[in-house]
């Protein structure tokens, strides 16, 4: 599978409109869009099949704040186009990379290498946040070089963000963080300063790497000089979540026996991230006791209800006891508020509650949420 040949026979000029965001296009257009751009995010896919709608919403959202081109490719319309690249189910991300990069795969993706560039599928969860951060991470260079101006930004950039404070003599530790980046730059985004005013004003002394945690809060810092395996023990740890996320791969970790099991339902994107940032500084303290996670209240709804929750009350909190059986909700409607999550784990851990019991009823009462577009795509159909 070449795409290379796609560029040479359809270079006539297309003009990208401001939005990045270019539906239904053509296999003409989609070939000069590959002559013109370095990266190109395509979801083949079908409008034929109004399951997908959702995730056609989901994806001209995710379009918004990134620099890539996303394009909607309709098989109904250009199935020679899908043949070409293999598409076999939809919907179909791919990340088209016209200059070939030599770092391999990370967690969510699979590469096709071809003459002109390589073809990586997304195989992450169809939801807008994380295709934007899998769009990010090819967006960015393997290693950033950051200026003090610029340092703001990339620790924003991405969920999770490394980067190294170096002395300009420190060339060695530098190697070492370069090969580090190119092993995991599929997985997180890297970044370098030599300046020295730059670690003062972060409170680091050189050398020193800090683990910036958007998607929670919870940053990490590696002090003192380093080998290769000292930085990826401290990936592995830092990048870990706190609050992990609950899905079939994770499930038996929330039945460990000695251990509550916390489960944060939430429907959307936006009620996850800010119960992450809430909750985080919770989960650390009660982490020997008790296992919190995220759950997908869409995907889990019948979950949910196996626990008492009402549906399409969300966010919402339960707490589980495995080796009994136990059931422990947080009011409905409330808003869920770490000191009040943090008196309910208390009351729990010493027995002092009942199975059954709600908690929470002081919270105040959550603010109704607007219509979310932002709802759930089959991965495949």
């Amino acid at each position: 599978m070449y795409f290379s040949t796609l560029v040479c026979l359809f270079a006539s000029c297309f003009v990208l409109s401001a939005a990045r965001l270019i539906e239904d296009i053509s296999s003409a257009g989609f070939g000069a869009l590959l002559s013109e751009h370095e990266i190109l995010l395509a979801a083949f896919t079908s409008r034929t099949f109004e399951a997908l709608s959702p995730f056609h919403d989901i994806f001209e959202q995710a379009a918004d704040t990134v620099k890539t081109p996303f394009v909607i490719v309709d098989c109904e319309q250009e199935l020679e186009l899908c043949r070409e690249f293999d598409v076999n189910a939809y919907p179909a991300i791919k990340l088209f990379k016209r200059k070939k990069d030599a770092d391999k795969d990370g967690n969510e993706s699979e590469n096709e290498n071809g003459e002109g560039g390589e073809i990586i599928r997304y195989r992450g969860r169809k939801m807008k946040h994380a295709i934007r951060s899998f769009v990010t991470k090819h967006e960015v260079p393997v290693l950033t070089h950051v200026q003090p101006s610029a340092l703001a930004d990339l620790k924003k950039i991405d969920d999770v963000v490394i980067i190294a404070y170096l002395r300009p003599d420190q060339e060695a530790l530098l190697e070492i963080f370069r090969a580090i980046a190119k092993n995991h730059h599929q997985n997180f985004v890297f970044g370098y300063s030599t300046d020295m005013p730059t670690a003062d004003a972060e409170g680091l002394a050189m050398p020193a790497i800090v683990c910036y945690k958007n998607s929670d809060g919870d940053n990490k810092v590696m002090n003192g000089h380093f080998k290769e395996e000292d930085v990826e023990t401290f990936l592995r740890t830092a990048a870990r979540d706190v609050i992990g996320e609950f899905n079939e791969r994770t499930m038996d970790s929330f039945m460990a026996p000695g251990k509550l099991a916390a489960y944060i339902f939430a429907a959307t994107e936006e009620d996850q991230i800010a119960l992450r940032r809430e909750l985080t500084p919770i989960a650390k303290r009660f982490e020997k006791f008790v296992t919190f996670g995220v759950a997908d209240a869409v995907e889990y709804a019948p979950m949910a209800q196996n626990f008492g929750l009402l549906e399409d009350r969300y966010p919402a909190l339960v707490v589980h006891a495995p080796m009994n059986d136990n059931v422990f909700a947080y009011r409905q409607g409330r808003q869920i508020q770490a000191s009040t999550v943090e008196a309910m784990l208390t009351t729990i851990l010493q027995a002092k509650a009942t199975s059954g019991q709600v908690f929470g009823d002081d919270a105040p009462e959550m603010v109704e949420p607007k219509e979310e577009d932002d709802a759930k795509g089959h991965d495949e159909l």
